[in-house]
């Protein structure tokens, strides 16, 4: 070191010192400056000018040479003999001050081992900024940059020098920091990836080099050097990771992905929440390719992490080892448990890794992701399997088929692409298409397999072929025995089942719609809670699927795979026959729950009209049409409550089978005929059938079926006989009584009650009354009936208690979902703002209540509608298209035509339009309606509201 007067320090704040320590630092900010601006330009000169421009960048004191002379004297009193006046400025004596930053130059240009202490002597005090006192002086920049530059360089000097003498304790953690401040450049990369090596990190090595390529790539667009990337290669080649490159970890997909862009987006997220996630589902729902699609969007999304993926499907037990350690390219150690091999590899660096098709090795993987994610804090695992793994901290995500609602859903999308792949598709052949994807469940393997079938057959041929699914799908890719057809993919599911399971899955073939725990022990003839475990395991094995409410479903094609597996076995017409006679019982309990407060019969039986369906479509193929006929029977009030003249017209299967089949089930499935006759506009019909009922009976009077008096009751209504039908309504609400049915007692009851209204008997009030009290606060389906009758009675007589009887029956109507009862009384409520001259509220309200009744098909009631809205259109100012809903409404069948009252009504309807037309526009309006057929006369109505 050389010899002067004064010590200085610019590393950092200013500090100066005399030779034997004394602190002569000036104060104030200004001399600082000054003073850093000499040192810095030491040995040359500072024009008065430069220094003005440094201590009053903004504008001074008026007189500046003035101020400067005044901080030069400052600074010559701390530091004399030091600053010399020269001419047009001032020169600090490089030979009076020793700067440490100097000796920092000369021992970078000269590398020993003094000077390597000395370099690490000068970085321990090194306290900031190189002349920091400087960093707001624009022609100092270069200067500083260059100091900082020297730091950097000496950071890194002395980090390769520790690192070749093993010191490398916290060495890691400076030179992260160093990459921090300094991310562009390569060489605190390269020393951090050594040291990283040096401690066995290969893996956190590897990613500081992934880093480092991605952040070039985006910045500036260039690769690392070739110096780094050979470091790279080499560390891969010591961790036996040689193969983790970004180019080799998945295989391009040959085709898109359709419909799961909102599930991929949720997986990713799922990613980063979780450590363990399975996607299960059954076999063919495309979980392969969902998971090597979220693979490729992982690893566009964070390149530095290695996205490794183990395909398992060809394994077996024995070489699960082996498929792993392939999979993850890592090679195994004689000696050393897979796992641990591994973990030595991975270390604490972050890795994804895809397991595929594990439901056959669960319990081994499991087992090895376990250990796996305890060892290595960094390691994230997604498996596909057609059952969860059971493993600690798994997160199940269950993938269902695509949507196939319609033409424009991904299932049908997905048909469409494939299919133009392989064929021509022609015109518009969504719809078409939608027909077959819903049939095939909208799996995608079904899907592509029909799909490819357009090579050689059109879209009728693929829906035909359908029919025999597992036979016509059954050439698929020669490369996956698994997919190589639909019924190897289910079958490849259904071997792993024990026979046990076996048995049970193929027996809850025999449901057509979804199923609870009681339905299946029934079929399967198991006590419940052996069934529960046993639907359990097969929901987890993805053989069946589980709604909410304890509700199971087969899809269409597994439950085909399971039809073909009971024929086979010869087990079919056994199983089916549980099946049907199961029904015939549940039906029947289904009906008594009609009568409780609240009750969801209705929607519970509307989940199995499939199933009663085909359990009565099977007991009249094997000769029990009595057995057929009770479900018939049980179905009356369903029916009709939940306007479903279909279902009701199921009577016509039962008779046709067993036509002079006499008794009281025989009676009850004549009376459901009737019904079914009423509900769709035929009067005469349902008379005739109403008549039969009594006839059929070989019992007494007084033990015929309350519902055989009702269908004639209704008869006798809708034919304009009030007293007749009042009678027969009388008589079904005794019989009812008498064999304890009080629920079913409020529907003939009620409707006796409303017919006296309509016939303006005096009693009709107080026995409404009666009526609503012993209803009281029961919400059940007759209930609402109740309230309905209730309110229909006294239509004339306190038309707002009416209203406010309806609005209780329409409320009820919605929680028990009482279709019949939300048309009647709402039509009765919008005819109530017929007569009050409200108008606009009926015109809002009947569109709704016409398209309700053209549903159902119900043309009574409709019938029965349209005479109030004859009044409305009157009321409305529209008498001509009044005068044409008359005409329609006279011309009706006859059944239909208005009576009593109503006639009376029309009649003077009538007489109000004529006078407001004049006879020969009435007329012509008249005989316009009167040649409409039903469907034209509702359309022309709905436009005229």
């Amino acid at each position: 070191m050389k010899s002067g007067r004064f010590r200085i320090d610019v590393l950092g704040p200013l500090r100066a010192r005399t030779l034997d320590g004394v602190e002569v630092t000036p104060g104030g900010t200004l001399p600082r400056k000054l003073l850093s601006l000499l040192i810095l330009r030491r040995g040359r000169t500072v024009t008065a000018d430069a220094a003005i421009e440094l201590l009053w960048p903004t504008g001074g004191p008026t007189d500046p040479v003035a101020a400067l002379h005044n901080q030069i004297a400052r600074l010559r009193r701390v530091l004399p003999d030091l600053i010399t006046s020269v001419p047009d400025g001032y020169c600090l004596d490089p030979h009076k001050v020793d700067v440490e930053a100097d000796e920092l130059t000369d021992a970078l240009a000269n590398p020993t081992v003094e000077n390597t202490r000395t370099v690490e002597r000068i970085l321990d005090r090194w306290r900031g900024p190189a002349y920091q006192d400087l960093e707001d002086y624009p022609d100092a920049a270069p200067d500083l940059a260059h100091w900082e530059e020297l730091r950097t360089r000496a950071c890194e000097y002395s980090a390769e020098h520790r690192l070749t003498r093993g010191d490398t304790d916290g060495l890691a953690a400076h030179l992260r920091a160093l990459v921090d401040q300094h991310p562009l450049r390569e060489r605190p990369r390269a020393l951090l990836m050594d040291v990283l090596v040096a401690t066995d990190r290969h893996a956190d090595a590897l990613r500081i080099y992934d880093e480092f390529r991605r952040l070039l790539a985006d910045e500036l667009g260039i690769d690392p050097s070739p110096e780094l990337a050979a470091a790279h290669r080499r560390i891969l080649d010591s961790a036996g990771m040689a193969q983790w490159s970004p180019e080799s970890r998945l295989p391009l997909p040959p085709t898109s992905l359709i419909g799961r862009d909102e599930m991929l987006t949720e997986l990713v997220a799922l990613t980063r929440e979780c450590r363990l996630l399975t996607l299960a589902g059954p076999g063919g729902v495309g979980k392969t390719r969902l998971l090597l699609e979220l693979g490729h969007r992982l690893a566009v999304a964070r390149p530095e992490i290695p996205v490794m993926l183990c395909e398992l499907g060809r394994v077996e037990t024995a070489t699960l080892n082996e498929a792993l350690a392939a999979g993850l390219r890592i090679d195994q150690r004689p000696g050393v448990p897979l796992v641990e091999r591994v973990a030595a590899v991975v270390g604490g660096a972050e890795v994804m890794v895809l397991l595929d098709n594990c439901e056959h090795v669960l319990g081994p993987i499991a087992g090895f992701v376990e250990q796996l994610m305890a060892r290595c804090a960094g390691v994230r695992v997604v498996t596909t399997s057609r059952e969860r793994l059971r493993a600690a901290g798994e997160h199940v995500r269950p993938v269902p088929p695509l949507p196939a609602d319609g033409p424009d859903s991904a299932a049908v999308r997905l048909f469409l692409e494939r299919a133009r792949a392989v064929g021509v598709v022609e015109g518009d052949a969504a719809r078409q298409v939608a027909g077959i994807v819903a049939r095939l469940d909208g799996l995608p393997l079904a899907i592509e397999l029909a799909a490819a079938r357009m090579y050689s057959h059109d879209l009728a041929e693929i829906a035909a072929g359908l029919e025999q699914p597992f036979e016509f799908l059954s050439a698929g890719y020669r490369t996956s025995i698994r997919h190589g057809s639909l019924s190897a993919a289910v079958a490849w599911s259904f071997t792993l089942l024990d026979e046990r399971r076996r048995r049970v899955f193929t027996e809850l073939s025999a449901f057509t719609e979804s199923f609870e725990v009681a339905a299946a022990a029934a079929i399967c003839e198991l006590p419940v809670t052996e069934v529960a475990e046993l639907l359990t395991q097969l929901v987890e094995g993805s053989l069946v699927m589980r709604y909410p409410g304890r509700r199971y479903v087969l899809l269409e094609t597994l439950r085909a795979f399971g039809r073909e597996q009971l024929r086979a076995e010869g087990r079919e017409t056994i199983v089916d026959g549980r099946h049907a006679h199961f029904t015939v019982v549940w039906v029947e309990q289904a009906n008594q729950r009609l009568a409780l407060s609240g009750s969801s019969a209705i929607r519970e039986i509307d989940d199995h009209v499939g199933e009663l369906h085909r359990a009565l479509d099977w007991l009249l193929a094997h000769g029990e049409p009595r057995e057929a006929g009770r479900i018939v029977a049980a179905l009356s009030d369903y029916g009709l409550l939940r306007l479903r003249p279909d279902v009701l017209g199921w009577a016509d299967q039962v008779l046709a089978a067993a036509p002079e089949d006499i008794g009281q089930v025989a009676a009850q499935v004549w009376a459901v005929a009737a019904y079914a006759a009423w509900m769709v506009g035929d009067i005469d019909e349902s008379g005739r059938r109403a008549r039969r009922s009594i006839e059929c009976a070989d019992l007494a009077a007084d033990s015929l079926p309350a519902r055989v008096f009702g269908a004639n009751g209704v008869y006798e209504l809708f034919a304009g006989r009030l007293a007749e039908s009042a009678r027969w309504y009388d008589r079904a609400a005794e019989r009812a009584d008498a064999v304890g049915d009080r629920a079913y007692r409020l529907i003939p009851q009620g409707t006796a009650i409303m017919v006296r209204g309509y016939a303006h008997d005096p009693d009709a009030p107080g026995l409404a009354a009666e009526l609503i009290a012993e209803t009281g606060d029961n919400t059940s389906p007759y209930a609402a009936y109740a309230w309905y009758c209730a309110g229909e009675a006294i239509l004339d007589t306190d038309p707002e208690l009416a209203r406010e009887r309806l609005e209780t029956a329409l409320h009820i109507a919605e929680l028990t979902a009482t279709t019949f009862v939300t048309g009647v009384a709402g039509a009765s409520k919008a005819s109530l703002d017929v007569r009050a001259g409200r108008y606009d509220g009926a015109a809002s309200t009947y569109p709704r209540l016409i398209r309700h009744w053209r549903r159902a098909g119900m043309w009574a009631t409709q019938w029965v509608m349209l005479r109030s809205i004859a009044h409305l259109l009157e009321g409305l100012g529209r008498p001509e298209d009044a005068a044409l809903l008359e005409g329609a409404i006279r011309a009706a069948p006859i059944g239909q035509r208005p009576s009593g009252a109503d006639g009376t009504a029309m009649d003077e309807l009538a007489a109000r339009l004529r006078a407001a037309l004049g006879d020969e526009r009435y007329e012509t309006a008249r005989r316009r309606g009167a040649a409409m057929d039903g469907d034209n006369l509702i359309e022309y109505v709905s436009s005229a509201l």
